[in-house]
């Protein structure tokens, strides 16, 4: 196959193929007559470095984690050694691969893990496999779907991922470092002279069933409350944070939106540790 095929990528494509297809760490190929004196073949077989990512895909609820095999294969003289990484991770999720470093033959582990920020869609991440005769790599294709909601139906309710979602705010509204009740991340709300900066989510719940939803706030006027599948709201005014509470039941749908918002023109007010119990 290297005498007549130029090009060294699709000849590593073809050894990934039967490593992914029989899982194996090495291919003995048998080499006679003219191929033995092909010095133009010989040395596209030592460059077509083998690595195969096994299963090649997942599909994973953000905040989900997913790994995979690397395998690396000799196709031809001596193992090498070979240095992996991966690129192509989106925002929100963190790809590595452990070892980073193997002889040819071994094989290695992706790790992948997403946090509920990672937006939904699907990503090519590339893992690569350099050694001194040359570089390959192979596409191991991420799907993440929409969050899986906690049994109290708020997704992110502490901010700990460091972004607003699957919170949406007017304009202002963001993750914020401080003040904060715990952790690191508390919701801003902002209000203008037009607007009371609201920040929301939608969860859906048990149909026709009683709740109550908690979260801790501060600022000048800062409601808590749902809307929407009910109605509920409460509010407090202060310069250090406290509880708010908020009884509600539930209608047919079970869905409802809660939300954060202050009052307009008062300036921003926080929340954080929002649970619905």
């Amino acid at each position: 196959m290297a005498d007549s095929c130029t090009d060294v990528n699709q000849i590593a494509a073809a050894f990934e193929n039967v490593i992914t297809t029989y899982d194996v760490s090495r291919i003995d190929l048998d080499v006679e007559d003219n191929s033995l004196t092909n010095t133009a073949g010989i040395d596209r077989r030592n460059k077509a470095i083998a690595v195969a990512v096994n299963p090649n895909s997942a599909t994973m609820a953000a905040g989900s984690p997913a790994s995979a095999r690397i395998t690396t294969a000799v196709t031809a003289g001596s193992a090498q050694s070979v240095n992996l990484s991966v690129r192509g991770a989106p925002a929100g999720a963190t790809a590595t691969v452990t070892p980073g470093s193997v002889t040819a033959g071994a094989s290695a582990t992706l790790d992948i893990s997403t946090t509920a920020a990672v937006a939904p869609g699907s990503y090519p991440l590339t893992v690569t496999g350099s050694a001194a005769s040359g570089t390959h790599a192979a596409t191991f294709t991420l799907t993440v779907t929409g969050a899986t909601p906690p049994p109290g139906g708020l997704v992110n309710g502490g901010l700990e991922s460091g972004s607003l979602a699957p919170w949406t705010c007017q304009s202002g509204g963001a993750a914020a470092t401080t003040p904060v009740h715990s952790g690191s991340y508390a919701l801003r709300a902002t209000p203008t002279g037009s607007r009371t900066g609201e920040c929301s989510q939608t969860v859906t719940l048990k149909p026709n069933t009683s709740y109550a939803l908690t979260g801790w706030v501060q600022g000048n006027y800062a409601y808590l409350g749902v809307s929407g599948g009910a109605n509920a709201s409460t509010w407090a005014s202060s310069t250090g944070w406290t509880k708010l509470t908020a009884p509600f039941s539930t209608g047919a749908s079970g869905t409802v939106t809660v939300y954060l918002h202050g009052w307009y023109g008062q300036g921003s007010v926080y929340g954080d540790d929002f649970a619905i119990t």
